[in-house]
């Protein structure tokens, strides 16, 4: 690898792990992102050291190409930067249906108890049935 090419990949690395202590600090990025992007900035850091170490693993590991190894790697770890987003999306959607669930609960309670201080008592469904039809915030048309 040329100097020039090792050059750049340290300031890259440097680079990426700058912007993501500096993200992490101001809390635009989650502690655990920022976790990723520093090994990410680290693993670029150090590799213009290493290259020539990498080339010869590559080779004994059966790459005849060395930096087809490299991608390798590069490929691998975006896949688990990719899946560990996955996991966290799900989780948020999750979490973001049952609080949607909860907010129609609370609306049906709020017109339930507004609706028993104006005078216009209604019965409480029993604890055991959910009620039937959640108020929306938008008049239903009686056609």
């Amino acid at each position: 690898m040329s100097l020039q090419a090792r050059l750049y990949l340290l300031l890259l690395g440097l680079g990426v792990l700058a912007i993501a202590i500096n993200m992490a600090r101001t809390k635009r990025l989650r502690e655990s992102y920022a976790l990723l992007w520093l090994l990410v900035g680290a693993g670029l850091t150090i590799s213009p050291f290493i290259a020539d170490h990498l080339d010869q693993w590559a080779l004994r590991l059966g790459f005849p190409y060395a930096p087809s190894l490299l991608l390798m790697l590069a490929i691998i770890g975006l896949l688990l930067i990719i899946f560990l987003l996955s996991i966290s999306i799900s989780r948020n959607s999750e979490q973001i249906k049952t609080l949607i669930q909860e907010i129609g609960l609370l609306r049906h309670e709020i017109q339930r108890l507004q609706g028993q201080i104006a005078g216009q008592e209604t019965p409480r469904p029993p604890a055991h049935e959910p009620p039937h039809a959640l108020p929306s915030d938008e008049p239903r048309d009686p056609a």
